[in-house]
This record gives C-alpha cells, structure tokens and sequence, in this order.
C-alpha cells in the first residue's frame, strides 16, 4: 500500500533571539547614558524649597519659585527616568532567522530574512559635520505590502525613495539613536550585512532631516 510522503509546513517563528544572535541592547546603552543627567534633575528638583527652608522660610517669591522649579525640572526629571527604565529592555538582534526588534517591554517583533527583499542603512550627520554625529536607521524592505496590523511593525512603517530599482517605497525604518550609533554604527552594519549579504544595498547619505516625520504615508 502507498504511503504519501508528508509535505512539511512552514518553520515555525521562534519564541525570540537564537543564542548566537548578534544583540544590540539600545535600551540598557540609553540607561546607562541617560540615567546620571536624570539623577541630577531629580535631586535639584527639591533643592531651591529644601535650601529656602533651611535658612529658617523665605519670602512668598522664594516659595513660589521653588514649586515652580520643584514642578518643571524635578517633574521633567521623573518622566525622563521613567522613559528610560521603561525602554530598558529595547534591543535590535541579528540572527539566521532575521532581524528582532523589541521596543520596550517584552513587546518584540521579527522580520524573516526570507519576507525581505533588501536591506540597507542611512545615515545623516547631526549638528556640524566635523563632529562626527550621526543618526542612522536599518531600511527593511519587504516583497509585497508592509504589515501595519502588527503593533509593533506599524509604526516602523514609512514611504521613503525606492533603495534600488525594483525595491518598494513602502519599507519598515529601524531608528538607531545617536548614542547607539556612536558605539555601534559600523558594527550594526557589518552584523546585517554578514546575516544577509545577498540583500545589503549598502550604506547611504541622506539630508539631516530625512527621519522626520517617522510615520506610515499611504
């Protein structure tokens, strides 16, 4: 009797990174850069109310100009703090299955390499062009359509000049933040690049402004 061979469905998506991943944790880089000039707005944010009552009270002005302070540089502080301990986690990883992005949280998202078509970075110089500032961002293009039913995708969704003949405007835009490509700019390049070469169009200037705005165009 005949037995048909089973055909194979599709890989299932693994669960996250692969162990050998190549991992860019933005979010602990962020923390570490941005924490200490936190700690300091929220420790001056009291300082003129605490100072003010030490020398035994002060006139209605001083009162008002501290809770005004208290209220502006302690208030900014503590939000400043929060976005960074809730952008902790925040990672880009490359593996053999493709690109992982985590923006915050436990919320994480991957592009196979298979679903892309070609992969690229642009770069723009930031301030005055002898400082050696950079913001870049991973361009990801898809065969098809993007995907703007998953949350976490959506909003990487922007509409930018083809990379190539043949590549969509349509494309998924990784924002690397300049603390993160000062520290890793040509090695992010180099991990893409060695994950799929076969899909890297290169390395590309744009205008200063090219990552404004950041959003889905139909």
């Amino acid at each position: 009797m005949f037995t048909p061979t089973p055909v194979p469905g599709p890989a299932p998506t693994p669960a996250g990174p692969a162990p050998d991943a190549t991992v860019y944790r933005l979010g602990r880089r962020r923390l570490r850069t941005g924490l200490p000039g936190t700690l300091i707005m929220v420790v001056a944010g009291p300082l003129p109310l605490v100072l003010t009552a030490a020398k035994g009270g002060g006139s209605v002005g001083s009162w008002v100009f501290g809770g005004v302070w208290l209220l502006l540089v302690g208030g900014l502080g503590v939000l400043m703090a929060w976005a960074l301990w809730a952008g902790r986690r925040s990672l880009l990883a490359f593996d053999a299955y493709g690109v992982w992005w985590r923006p915050r949280g436990n919320r994480q998202a991957v592009l196979p390499w298979q679903s892309l078509a070609g992969v690229g970075l642009y770069w723009a110089s930031k301030g005055d062009a002898k400082s050696g500032h950079k913001v870049m961002s991973l361009e990801l293009c898809p065969y098809g359509d993007v995907n703007e039913t998953d949350p976490v995708l959506k909003p990487l969704v922007v509409r930018h000049q083809p990379l190539r003949p043949g590549l969509p405007e349509r494309r998924y835009r990784i924002a690397i933040p300049m603390y993160a490509s000062r520290a890793w700019g040509r090695e992010l390049a180099g991990a893409a690049y060695a994950r799929a070469p076969q899909l890297w169009f290169g390395e590309h200037e744009q205008p200063s402004d090219y990552m404004r705005p950041l959003r889905s165009s139909r």
